[in-house]
C-alpha cells in the first residue's frame, strides 16, 4: 500500500510538472508583463536627471578612462595597442525592475553586474581593431519592451534615445574628423542605433566613415526600415558601409512573442511592418579563418626527389575520394558549425573568465527571419535562455571569434580603400 501511494505521489508530481510547463509556455508573456511592466504611469515614474556627456562619469568606456572590462579578451587574443577605428557601442537593457520606466544613469547591484557582463562579452569583440566608446544612458526598463507600442513605452524609449544622440554628437566631436567608425549594439542598444542611423546619419557624410553597423538582437524590417537607414545589408566579407543583424533562437523556435508585437508597429519609412521580412545576416557566412593567418604556401611540404608523382587519373580518383561533396558536407553539418571560429563559453555565470570553443555552434537564417542555432546549443549557455528558445542574451558570445574577425576584415577593407582613394587624388 505504501509503495502504491508513493508511486501515486510521483505520478501526480509528474503531471503537475507537465501542466506547469504547458502553462508557462501558454501564459509566459502575461506573467512577464505582470512582473516587469511598471505599475506606475510614465508621468508618475521617477525621473532620472539629464546626462552630460562632456563628463567622464557619463561613460562606461572611452579614451582616457580605465576600461579593463572592454579590453578583456579570452586566451589567444589581445586588444590592439594602436586602435585603427573608433567604436560606438550601446549596451542592451540591464534594468529589469518594474518600479520605473527609465533607469538611472548610475547603476548598482544586479543591473550594474549585467552591464559589466555585456561589456565584457560583447564590446570586447571590437577591441582588436578599435577604441571603444560606451555611453551610460537612461535606458528604457525591461517592461517597456513588454508594452511595445503603448504611449508610456514610447516615451521611455524617447528619453533613452535622446541620451544616445547626445553621446554620439560628442563622440563625433572628439574623434578625428576622418576616422572610420564602427557602430555596435545589442537589443535596446541596437534599437537606438537604428534610430540614430535614420534620424542623424543617413544622407550625411558620416555614412562614408562607417565600416559596419552591428545592429544585433533587434528586428529590422527589410521593406519598412532598411531604406531609411542609409546602409545596405552586409553580403560579402569585405563589404563596408553595411549592416549585420540577427536574432538567435534554438529549435524548436518560437519567435512570435517578439515578432508579433513588432509587426503591429510602423516602420521608419512610414510603412507598416506587418507581413514584411526581417533582416538576418548569418555571422558564419564569411571566410572560416582568422584574418591574421599564415601564408598557406609557407605550410606546404617541400618537394623531394624521391617523391612519386601519381598518374593524372590516379590523382583525380584520390582527390574525388578525399574531398567530400558540398551536399555531403551540408548533410553532415547542416548549420555550418565547422565555420564557427569560437563560441565564448563562461567558466561560470559571472563571466569573470571564459574560453573559446570552435565548431560547437552553427547558424542558419530561417524563412521567418530569425537565426537558428540548431537543436542542441552548449549546456553552458542555457542559464539565461528566454521563452521560445530565445538565445538573445548570447547573440554575441555564440559567434564571438567570427564577429571579431568580421570587424577586422571589414576595417582592413575600409582603410585600404581610403588609402587607394588618397593615392588617386595626389
Amino acid at each position: 500500500m505504501a509503495a502504491r501511494r508513493f508511486l501515486a505521489i510521483i505520478a501526480a508530481l509528474i503531471v503537475l510538472a507537465i501542466v506547469g510547463a504547458f502553462a508557462y509556455q501558454l501564459f509566459a508573456p502575461y506573467l512577464m508583463r505582470a512582473a516587469f511592466v511598471p505599475d506606475v504611469s510614465f508621468a508618475e515614474s521617477p525621473k532620472p536627471p539629464p546626462t552630460f556627456y562632456d563628463r567622464a562619469d557619463a561613460w562606461l568606456a572611452r579614451p582616457g578612462l580605465p576600461a579593463d572590462v572592454v579590453r578583456w579578451t579570452p586566451e589567444g587574443y589581445s586588444p590592439a595597442p594602436k586602435p585603427a577605428v573608433a567604436v560606438f557601442y550601446v549596451h542592451p537593457t540591464t534594468y529589469l525592475r518594474g518600479d520605473r520606466w527609465n533607469a538611472p544613469i548610475a547603476l548598482t547591484g544586479d543591473p550594474r553586474f549585467r552591464q559589466t557582463i555585456f561589456l565584457k562579452s560583447q564590446a570586447s569583440v571590437f577591441n582588436g581593431i578599435g577604441e571603444i566608446w560606451a555611453p551610460k544612458y537612461r535606458q528604457a526598463t525591461f517592461g517597456a519592451f513588454l508594452s511595445l507600442g503603448e504611449p508610456d513605452s514610447a516615451k521611455a524609449f524617447a528619453v533613452a534615445y535622446s541620451d544616445i544622440e547626445k553621446a554620439f554628437e560628442l563622440f563625433l566631436r572628439e574623434i578625428p574628423a576622418d576616422q572610420k567608425i564602427i557602430l555596435a549594439g545589442h537589443s535596446q542598444g541596437s534599437l537606438h542605433l537604428v534610430s540614430l542611423l535614420a534620424q542623424k546619419i543617413a544622407g550625411t557624410p558620416v555614412v562614408d566613415r562607417i565600416v559596419a553597423a552591428y545592429l544585433i538582437g533587434w528586428p529590422i524590417s527589410i521593406e519598412a526600415d532598411l531604406p531609411a537607414l542609409g546602409l545596405k545589408p552586409c553580403e560579402t566579407p569585405e563589404e563596408t558601409r553595411c549592416i549585420i543583424a540577427y536574432q538567435s533562437y534554438a529549435e524548436p523556435a518560437q519567435p512570435e512573442s517578439i515578432f508579433d508585437p513588432f509587426y503591429t508597429t510602423t516602420g521608419l519609412t512610414g510603412a507598416p511592418r506587418k507581413d514584411t521580412h526581417l533582416l538576418c545576416i548569418d555571422p558564419l557566412a564569411g571566410p572560416a579563418a582568422p584574418l591574421e593567418g599564415v601564408d598557406p604556401a609557407a605550410e606546404a611540404p617541400p618537394e623531394t626527389a624521391e617523391a612519386e608523382t601519381p598518374a593524372d587519373g590516379e590523382a583525380a580518383d584520390a582527390s574525388a575520394e578525399a574531398a567530400p561533396t558540398a551536399e555531403a558536407e551540408a548533410e553532415a553539418d547542416p548549420y555550418g558549425a565547422a565555420r564557427n571560429l569560437g563560441t565564448l563559453i563562461p567558466f561560470d555565470e559571472t563571466y569573470s573568465d571564459a574560453r573559446l570553443e570552435p565548431g560547437i555552434v552553427g547558424a542558419k537564417c530561417m524563412e521567418k527571419g530569425y537565426l537558428s542555432i540548431g537543436e542542441k546549443p552548449p549546456e553552458a549557455l542555457r542559464s539565461y535562455v528566454l521563452p521560445g528558445n530565445n538565445y538573445h542574451v548570447y547573440d554575441y558570445p555564440l559567434f564571438w571569434a567570427n564577429l571579431r574577425t568580421d570587424a577586422e576584415r571589414r576595417t582592413q577593407a575600409a582603410l585600404t580603400a581610403r588609402a587607394a582613394a588618397s593615392r588617386r587624388t595626389k
